[in-house]
């Protein structure tokens, strides 16, 4: 196949329109190089990352002009041997062609993004088309299309999962894409905590294996990392100059990566969460807050950043009172509470 013809059967492939004899074509191509399977992925991740922006707020002429820049030669080096670029004006033409297939599909189904949410203080289990099993957080989306398990494997995540992931071919792989990062599953079950309102995103690998790489269009570009059994990735953002709207940002942990080994009897501190369970090893006060205000639909204020730092350990196992949380730590901890609906303040013992 030539140039021209590749690039209309992985367009026609990746948006459900290619005939059976083009899948097998297209399956041929991919596993025929590295190069080739790295320049699918590219432009796969590129039209799914569009499907899942909020319906609400997109912009299609700024999706159509984004997806355009994707298919432009601008750097014909780094696919030198998949792709040796014929005159200009071939190539302009196959663009055109390109761009409006993409532009036109993604038109019809940015209208077909399913979501289901999970509103803080519940937990919701679902049962995915293809037999994945998912376990949503309190205060969690997932985005994906209607296609899903057909053409696609792909979901979009906000806020906190446990992915069990049901065996699939090799050419429609899980895909979990976040809003600065993409997780491809090579196994079977993991913990992905992306919260929009966390400065990190944190998974954690139970069983399988995971990949982990930045999305370039939110200038989270990192190279690929592999996440094992019992290990626990965190990835600290980089906040932009303009997004700075707290004090005194820990500086030490910008865009730090940490990588870490669990022992299988603490697992539960990161997935326990779909057990009713929480489990909390030397953790702040303000970290255990803002788990406690999803789990139990409440604001936490506490008073000064000192008490904030307070370091607690301990677990809780099917706990449905937050008062009765909070009773423990106060008996572990100089803290004190008031509750007034579903506002706690938290406060220094003997505070006046």
């Amino acid at each position: 196949m030539d140039n021209e013809e590749v690039k209309l059967l992985l367009v026609k492939y990746i948006t459900g329109e290619a005939t059976p004899q083009e899948l097998e074509l297209v399956k041929q191509w991919i596993s025929a190089h590295p190069e080739n399977e790295q320049y699918f992925a590219q432009l796969y991740e590129t039209w799914h990352n569009m499907l899942y922006l909020q319906p609400k707020v997109v912009n299609k002429d700024n999706a159509y002009d984004k997806f355009n820049s994707t298919l432009e030669p601008e750097t014909p080096h780094r696919y030198a041997r998949l792709i040796t670029w014929g005159k200009v004006a071939a190539c302009v033409a196959l663009l055109a062609v390109v761009s409006v297939t993409f532009y036109q599909r993604y038109s019809k189904n940015i209208q077909s993004v399913k979501q289901i949410a999970v509103n803080r203080g519940t937990i919701k289990k679902v049962v995915l088309s293809d037999g994945t099993i998912v376990w949503l957080n309190a205060d969690s989306k997932l985005n994906y299309t209607a296609d899903f398990g057909k053409t696609t494997r792909t979901v979009y995540l906000e806020g906190e999962a446990f992915f069990e992931i049901a065996p699939g071919k090799k050419e429609v792989p899980f895909i979990v894409n976040t809003k600065n990062y993409t997780v491809r599953d090579i196994g079977t079950k993991f913990n992905l905590k992306a919260y929009a309102t966390d400065q990190f995103l944190e998974t954690t690998v139970v069983k399988g294996e995971v990949s982990v790489e930045g999305n370039v269009e939110n200038n989270h570009e990192m190279n690929r990392i592999y996440v094992k059994p019992r290990q626990v990735l965190r990835i600290y953002y980089r906040p932009k100059k303009e997004s700075y709207t707290y004090s005194a940002p820990d500086i030490k942990n910008m865009n730090e990566i940490q990588v870490s080994e669990v022992d299988s009897a603490k697992l539960a501190k990161y997935d326990g969460w779909k057990e009713n369970m929480l489990m909390f090893e030397d953790a702040t006060l303000k970290e255990i807050a803002s788990v406690l205000e999803r789990r139990y639909n409440v604001s936490i204020i506490i008073t000064n950043n000192e008490l904030g730092n307070i370091r607690y350990s301990g677990s809780f196992k099917n706990v449905p009172d937050i008062e009765k949380v909070l009773a423990i730590i106060k008996g572990n901890t100089a803290i004190d509470y008031i509750k007034n609906g579903n506002v706690i303040n938290i406060t220094k013992t003997n505070d006046n």
